[in-house]
């Protein structure tokens, strides 16, 4: 404003100047000047009228007086107070959605899944009829976090996922997926864990322990590992527990942690079932009745590299032989994570007494990977291949039971077809391979993840597998088939 003045104020001195000139010339040069100021002050009354009227300058604060500010400090404390009663203080909700769209060629199936369920183990009565497979997994579900840290390092977990919970699968209705407490012990890096926890063992576990968020399924968007796919590897789905009821302890020394946990496997309770008592042989056979050891070890010093191993050991349910048997089982796997590339890559060995197709000891042992890139700041590509070689006495582990679709057929029975001709395991139909030799199997996944925003994002996954023996029940044409192919499209919303 200021420059504006002395503008206005130059034009109007010029005035008189002007008009005293004496020549031509000079009056000439006068009139240019001139010109030049006018033209000047315009410009600058436009910039002026543009911009925004300045901010008058700011009268000294006046003083605050003790009393006032001590009102303000307990209406703060009183807020922090009310919001501490109220269990707001350390808690975190978070809740996710993921509809699928599943082609399966072998099926002959083309159709949306979301909030379906599987079938249960304990009889059809209870059950809707479904298959637990690799394209009935856990997705296309529903799911509602609760965590809450409390003064002095206490945890508490509580996820809610209908139909698709880890409990659901072997206790039909239930909705839990976990619901458990870390209570801290001599010092926070010592804890006494407790409840039932989902399965932690592999690439591809239950609860991402990196972003401290439940993965469950697929449905997870957060930076993380594994989470580029639809379906689950076969380790996951075939070779690894689902959860464990039970408690346990939670070490960490430096870059080791280590869970140690004794606990039901794959079961809320570990009890006699009523078949048992109406036996009247005064045995308990039908179920396990002690817990398993489970111990965990995770070795992650660098942000962007690491490795655990898991291991199982205990008596378990037999679904192929019916009562229960020994398993031994160790995992190991290992993950490399660097700016835009992605790889895990995950061996499991295992056995369980008596527990193949043809009565024999089952035994496998298999190799996951995976690798993904992000070739954009929206845009991931990934693939993955899996092997899991189960051939021994007919095939079979303790997620691998002979419970075939065409088990009510009487001509394919006489046949000897046995095994799983929804997933391809077993003999299948394969001629000459009797009950003795089952299905090593091997898949290959493509997928490709575009988010749309921070929340949601779309993901599309081709996946094709295959047997070595005619494993695959062919719905459409009543025949069996070595390869079967998925389409899955998936929409994820979460927070």
């Amino acid at each position: 404003m200021l420059t504006l003045k002395k503008i206005a104020v130059a034009v109007t001195l010029a005035f008189p100047m002007v008009a005293g000139a004496q020549t031509n010339a000079e009056l000439q040069s006068e009139i240019e000047l001139l010109k030049a100021q006018v033209n000047e002050l315009k410009s600058m009354i436009k910039q002026q009228a543009a911009a925004p009227a300045p901010a008058p300058a700011p009268e000294a604060a006046a003083a605050v007086a003790p009393s006032d500010f001590n009102q303000v400090q307990t209406k703060v404390d009183a807020i922090e107070d009310s919001s501490e009663v109220a269990g707001f203080k350390g808690l975190r909700i978070s809740a996710g959605i993921d509809p699928v769209y599943m082609y399966n060629r072998a099926k002959g199936t083309s159709s949306f899944s979301f909030l379906n369920n599987f079938t249960s183990l304990y009889g059809a009565g209870a059950a809707s009829g479904e298959f637990y497979s690799y394209d009935n997994s856990y997705f296309g579900m529903a799911y509602l976090d609760i965590q809450k840290e409390m003064e002095g390092g206490t945890k508490l977990r509580f996820t809610l996922a209908p139909s698709k919970s880890a409990g659901s699968q072997y206790n039909f209705g239930n909705i839990v997926h976990e619901a458990s407490a870390s209570i801290p012990f001599d010092g926070l890096d010592n804890k006494f864990i407790v409840g039932q926890m989902p399965d932690v063992s592999g690439y591809e576990p239950f609860t991402n322990t990196y972003t401290g968020i439940n993965s469950l399924s697929s449905n997870l968007l957060y930076p993380g590992y594994a989470e580029f796919f639809i379906t689950k590897n076969m380790l996951f789905d075939f070779a690894a527990a689902t959860y464990y009821t039970g408690a346990g302890l939670d070490l960490t020394r430096g870059p080791w942690e280590t869970k140690l946990i004794l606990a039901n496997f794959n079961s809320a309770r570990n009890d006699c079932p009523v078949t048992a008592v109406s036996a009247g042989n005064g045995t308990c056979n039908g179920s396990s009745k002690s817990p398993t050891f489970i111990y965990n070890a995770t070795y992650a010093k660098e942000e962007y590299w690491g490795f655990e191993f898991t291991g199982y050991e205990g008596v378990v349910n037999n679904w192929n032989a019916g009562g229960v048997s020994h398993l031994d089982q160790i995992e190991a796997d290992a993950w490399y994570t660097r700016a835009d590339f992605n790889g895990n890559i995950e061996y499991t060995l295992g056995r369980q007494k008596n527990a193949a197709i043809n009565g024999g000891d089952a035994g496998w042992w298999g190799i996951s990977t995976l690798l993904s890139e992000r070739v954009t700041p929206k845009l991931t590509l990934a693939g993955r291949v899996d092997y899991l070689n189960n051939e021994k006495n007919g095939g079979g582990t303790f997620n691998v039971y002979n419970s075939n679709p065409f088990a009510g057929n009487a001509a394919l029975k006489a046949a000897g077809v046995a095994g799983d001709g929804i997933n391809g395991f077993g003999p299948g139909a394969t001629p000459g391979a009797g009950v003795n030799n089952g299905a090593n199997r091997y898949e290959l996944s493509l997928a490709a993840t575009y988010r749309l925003n921070k929340y949601a994002a779309l993901r599309g996954e081709i996946r094709h597998d295959v047997a070595t023996t005619d494993a695959f029940y062919n719905f459409t044409s009543n025949s069996f088939q070595k390869t079967n192919d998925t389409v899955g499209l998936q929409t994820v919303v979460n927070f």
